[in-house]
């Protein structure tokens, strides 16, 4: 199974667009990797270097070229606040996500995976899944309010123990 991802995904917030991760996004990478709560609850290293920051975004542009996933950067104003991702695992798809703070609060990070599992229903997965640390909370309503449901829990290859999502294209995401 193999993807290709739209180059841009609408969004329903003001002044908001999703876009293609481009070479000149590691600076958004760098940004991310330096918000104490990204590398706690993601698996983004902390305090990335410009440099590991281009090989970051340079690995996620070889995946979506391989049509195995890709990353989208979230905008407001021109201005990225975030980004959200799609990848194929063994069992289907599976999103992820990371916002900086200006990003945050005000239903950007719930809309953008909306978009993506929307996307990726619609492309004729039969479900769209995710995972968080456990006890992220912020990260647990994200996927809540986008229609996920709890699936159980499972342990991350690095021992982290992580809740299992899952949206199924019988429950495509709706605003609410």
């Amino acid at each position: 199974m193999t993807m290709e991802l739209p180059e841009a995904l609408d969004l329903p917030v003001r002044e908001a667009r999703m876009r293609a991760l481009r070479d000149d996004d590691w600076v958004l990478d760098r940004d991310l990797s330096r918000v104490p709560d990204v590398p706690r609850w993601t698996y983004y290293p902390a305090d990335l270097s410009a440099e590991r920051a281009r090989e970051w975004v340079a690995h996620s542009l070889a995946v979506r070229a391989d049509r195995r996933g890709g990353r989208f950067v979230v905008e407001v104003g021109g201005a990225p606040v975030g980004t959200v991702g799609i990848t194929l695992r063994p069992d289907g798809p599976s999103v992820y996500y990371a916002f900086l703070p200006a990003g945050r609060g005000g239903g950007l990070a719930t809309e953008s995976v909306r978009a993506v599992a929307r996307w990726a229903l619609a492309d004729g997965a039969p479900h769209v899944d995710a995972r968080t640390m456990v006890d992220n909370v912020p990260s647990e309503r994200v996927l809540e309010r986008a229609g996920f449901r709890r699936r159980g829990l499972d342990v991350g290859p690095d021992g982290v123990q992580l809740t299992c999502w899952r949206l199924a294209r019988d429950r495509q995401p709706t605003k609410q």
